[in-house]
């Protein structure tokens, strides 16, 4: 008896602390919108004492306040965390510019109400840092409020879609099968959870592991995407020693059937970068580089961030020039399809889900959300993309507002960087795609 009581008492504990943790992050997230630089600040470049009070202060859990910090940081990750270099190989494909100034004039709905692009682009509440549209591989927009051109911004959770692609690669190759065990792939797991899930489970979101991308989650180190975040060093806890990357995945457990129905979490992406690393025999940022980035005709160089153990956060921890990542998007689109980077199969794969995906459509309050940032309901998440809509359109974000969107019917690719934690600027990207329209 008197052990349960002191079970109880923990629970307790925990519970007070994790609490305390949200409302000292909420205070803290006021205190620093009062005192927030513009994004501008960025553009214009940082002076040393602004960069000096920055790296000061620096703790990894202001970064989900979107304030100061996250500002700075998002552009200089590799100063706080450790990197490898993903480098740019070949000619750079050229995106000419044809501008299109109704673009600018569109009208759409936002946390500042009714507004025009340009005034949300203007407006430095939105804390939009850039915004790049290509139609037809001409840029038809772009504009950067809050970041240099030449400037690698942090993709967060847009970071996911390469590691689906290698995937994609992978599958069409032979060297991986979408309904075979995690555990067959990798020995290291045979006795954990993810014996039971497949590859293509773990690509689509569906595996069904306890370890659901929240703040609540994030914050506990003992949750299942808590050990995984604590490991990756992207928070920290003074007294805590966190797991291993490696151990951190291998101790999550099934919160449901496999397959029955779409949950978002991280851990399923770095599962992906083992698989890709483990049939390939190289680092997940040298797959990364050879495979993709060496392809698309990049103008910089890009940064895979590491856990300090040397794994890649292939779920997240990802910068490039924002011309590059539109660049990245444009193989999605007829024009821009590159065969040897998105087999064909592949798109194959994401038509078919255009008709709707079982475990998608299981997840309701996930397809509703989708429909409060954008405006429609998509139908379906393939391959680590966040929406599929039922025109082709796909969608992707990161954590303080970064987008990818492709409209392959239309030709568009649309991509944004912002640190923001206020998502309403997502409205814009379907009526920007839509005006594109025959």
């Amino acid at each position: 008896m008197g052990k349960i009581k002191l079970s109880a008492c923990i629970r307790v504990l925990v519970c007070g602390l994790l609490c305390l943790w949200l409302v000292s992050a909420e205070v803290l997230a006021k205190n620093v919108t009062a005192s927030m630089w513009p994004v501008s600040v960025a553009r214009d470049g940082f002076s040393v004492e602004e960069a000096a009070t920055v790296r000061q202060h620096f703790a990894p859990f202001k970064l989900a306040t979107a304030g100061n910090q996250a500002l700075y940081t998002y552009l200089n990750m590799a100063e706080f965390f450790p990197h490898h270099l993903v480098a740019r190989q070949g000619g750079v494909r050229s995106l000419p510019l044809k501008p299109n100034a109704d673009l600018m004039a569109l009208q759409v709905s936002s946390a500042l109400g009714e507004v025009s692009v340009e005034s949300l682009l203007e407006d430095p509440r939105s804390r939009l840092q850039g915004l790049i549209v290509v139609h037809r591989g001409e840029i038809v927009l772009e504009h950067y409020p809050g970041m240099r051109e030449e400037d690698s911004h942090l993709w967060w959770s847009v970071a996911k879609v390469p590691a689906g692609v290698l995937i994609e690669q992978l599958v069409d190759e032979g060297k991986l099968k979408l309904n075979v065990s995690v555990a067959s792939y990798l020995p290291g797991f045979k006795k954990t959870a993810w014996a039971r899930v497949t590859v293509g489970q773990v690509l689509n979101m569906c595996s069904g592991i306890d370890a659901l991308d929240t703040p609540e989650g994030y914050a506990n180190p003992d949750s299942g995407i808590g050990r995984l975040i604590y490991a990756e060093a992207i928070l920290t806890r003074a007294g805590h020693e966190p797991l291993g990357h490696d151990q951190a995945l291998r101790s999550m457990v099934l919160a449901q059937e496999p397959g029955s129905r779409y949950e978002y979490s991280s851990a399923n992406t770095n599962i992906l970068s083992l698989l890709i690393e483990r049939v390939t025999g190289m680092r997940y940022s040298e797959v990364l580089q050879e495979r993709i980035w060496s392809k698309i005709g990049a103008e910089g160089d890009a940064l895979m961030g590491l856990t300090p153990e040397g794994r890649a956060i292939a779920h997240g921890m990802f910068s490039s020039r924002l011309r590059d990542l539109a660049r990245f998007g444009l193989l999605f689109t007829p024009g821009g399809h590159n065969p040897a980077v998105i087999p064909a199969s592949a798109l194959k794969r994401l038509a078919t889900y255009k008709n709707g995906q079982r475990a998608y459509l299981n997840a309701p309050l996930a397809v509703k959300k989708a429909q409060a940032l954008l405006g429609a309901a998509p139908v379906a998440a393939p391959s680590q993309w966040d929406a599929l809509f039922s025109d082709g359109d796909l969608f992707k974000s990161g954590y303080d507002g970064q987008a990818l969107y492709v409209s392959p019917s239309r030709e568009v690719v649309i991509a944004m960087y912002s640190t923001s934690r206020e998502k309403s600027a997502y409205r814009l990207l379907r009526p920007i795609a839509e005006y594109f329209s025959d």
